[in-house]
């Protein structure tokens, strides 16, 4: 017995499709047709109810002087109605007063009577029903019974009972139901062929995106699919294009990572070596120094020797702060915040670099926003600051401008309080700014390098970010962009903040 192949994609998405195109069409076209239903015969119920009050209105004087003449001229003018199939008038007893003439060739004798419908009826109310009649010609009436009562001063004299014909309201119904079903026969046509075109339209791009799971599977990450489109399809294409960048990223930033890793075990190795040299050379270097001064205020010494030794003290100086730098650089130093205000700490690094200022004439400009306190470490931060100073100073030439500025902005990740650093001086070389902040990269004679090293470690311990723009021969402008964590300190803690060193 020969077995059926199982149908391909294509074909069951068109079949699946049609089904549920099917399917919707239907329970459109019910809810559609019931809806439709119910507002027609919502509005023949509400025009018999009103021209049956109008009627009862119309004959209450006629009623209570028992005016049948009058009587029945307002039942054939109801009757005028092309709806209206009989208008007929009753006294408090239920007793057939008045009614038009065709209804009473019509109709049997049994329309003319009133019996426990007389007891219902109450002020205001109206009551309503559909009815189907045989008609005295040998036809059945499908019809909506309206009765309204005739009340005057608060008791009841009457009631007048309307039939409307419902023909007109069932044949628009039937039109509507048969203009649903062919619009949902043109729909479903419409719905099979654009099947088919989808269906044509989808197999083909998953074709390729079946090809690229394929080759990244096979650890291709760098292959592309091209998106032919903006529909869903195009957008899985791009999706699956983003996911493969997104994995080559997460593979280079692992390997980042481990280079980090490595790094670490070396900073390590440097920390423990660079404590030994500190411990080893610190001593010696402050012997030494000291016995200098000492010996440089020495009265039997001339001024070339005077000026020697000054050499030589400023050549342990030097070896001091890289011993320092070194240090800083090797330890993984841990936060200890508080709260401070920015510009406070930024004052205090522009004083370590008043000598620098005033020995080339460098114009200092400030500009602090109102900034609510910040909460930092303020020893690591002003530290920082300090040597992105000390580059601004070596880098301007006599005469030169450093700007400086602190303002609060909004970015879509929070608040972020933002420290700019901006000299005139010589600018950084195009190939040299990505490795400005590398551990001792120097374009200076003297300088250990790692003074921004150290600078960008600190800020990115505080889960910030420095940002460098520099024109050779225009200057540099360095931005360091913190986490604005503020808080309101009582008047003695901000007091305490402001003249913490």
């Amino acid at each position: 017995m020969l077995g059926l192949s199982p149908l391909g994609l294509r074909d069951r998405f068109i079949l699946s499709s049609t089904a549920l195109i099917t399917l919707l069409m239907s329970v459109v076209i019910f809810f559609v047709e019931k809806e439709q239903t119910a507002v027609l015969e919502k509005r023949a119920a509400e025009h018999g109810i009103a021209l049956a009050r109008a009627v009862a209105q119309l004959s209450e004087n006629r009623l209570m002087y028992y005016d049948l003449v009058a009587l029945q001229q307002n039942m054939e003018y109801a009757a005028e109605d092309e709806d209206v199939l009989f208008a007929i008038i009753f006294n408090r007893n239920a007793r057939t007063l008045a009614a038009n003439e065709e209804a009473r060739e019509l109709f049997p004798d049994e329309l003319f009577e009133m019996g426990a419908e007389m007891g219902k009826l109450e002020r205001g109310k109206v009551l309503k029903g559909e009815l189907a009649f045989d008609t005295k010609d040998g036809r059945t009436v499908e019809l909506l019974e309206v009765v309204a009562p005739v009340f005057v001063e608060d008791e009841l004299w009457g009631a007048v009972k309307l039939g409307l014909s419902l023909s007109n309201v069932n044949a628009e119904i039937r039109r509507i139901r048969v203009g649903l079903i062919s619009l949902g026969f043109l729909g479903l046509t419409f719905g099979a062929l654009g099947s088919v075109f989808l269906a044509n339209r989808i197999s083909r791009p998953l074709e390729s995106l079946v090809e690229g799971t394929i080759r990244v599977a096979r650890g291709d990450l760098s292959h592309r699919i091209d998106v032919a489109s903006g529909d869903e399809i195009g957008e899985l294409a791009s999706n699956f294009n983003r996911m493969t960048a997104e994995i080559l990223d997460d593979r280079q930033k692992l390997e980042e990572a481990s280079r980090k890793l490595m790094d670490a075990e070396k900073l390590a190795t440097i920390g423990r070596l660079a404590t030994a040299l500190a411990h080893e050379i610190r001593n010696p270097l402050t012997a030494v120094k000291l016995n200098i001064q000492r010996i440089s205020h020495h009265p039997a010494l001339g001024p070339a020797e005077v000026e020697q030794l000054g050499i030589a003290e400023i050549g342990i100086q030097q070896v001091e702060k890289l011993v320092k730098d070194i240090l800083s650089y090797a330890r993984a130093p841990k936060l200890a915040k508080a709260s401070f205000q920015l510009e406070s700490l930024v004052e205090e690094a522009l004083r370590f670099v008043e000598e620098p200022v005033e020995e080339k004439e460098i114009r200092v400009a400030a500009s602090f926003a109102e900034i609510p306190p910040i909460v930092v470490d303020g020893d690591q931060l002003r530290q920082a600051f300090l040597n992105i100073l000390l580059n601004a100073t070596e880098a301007v030439g006599h005469g030169g401008a450093i700007a400086v500025e602190t303002r609060l902005r909004t970015t879509p990740e929070g608040r972020v309080a933002e420290v700019s650093f901006q000299d005139d001086g010589v600018g950084i070389e195009e190939s040299d700014r990505e490795s400005i902040f590398d551990a001792f990269f120097t374009t200076k004679s003297l300088g250990t390098g790692l003074g921004l090293t150290n600078a960008r470690k600190v800020v990115e311990l505080h889960r910030g970010a420095i940002e460098v723009e520099s024109e050779v021969g225009r200057g540099t402008k360095v931005t360091v962009l913190l986490p604005y964590e503020g808080v309101e300190p009582s008047r003695e803690t901000r007091e305490e903040a402001v003249s913490t060193p």
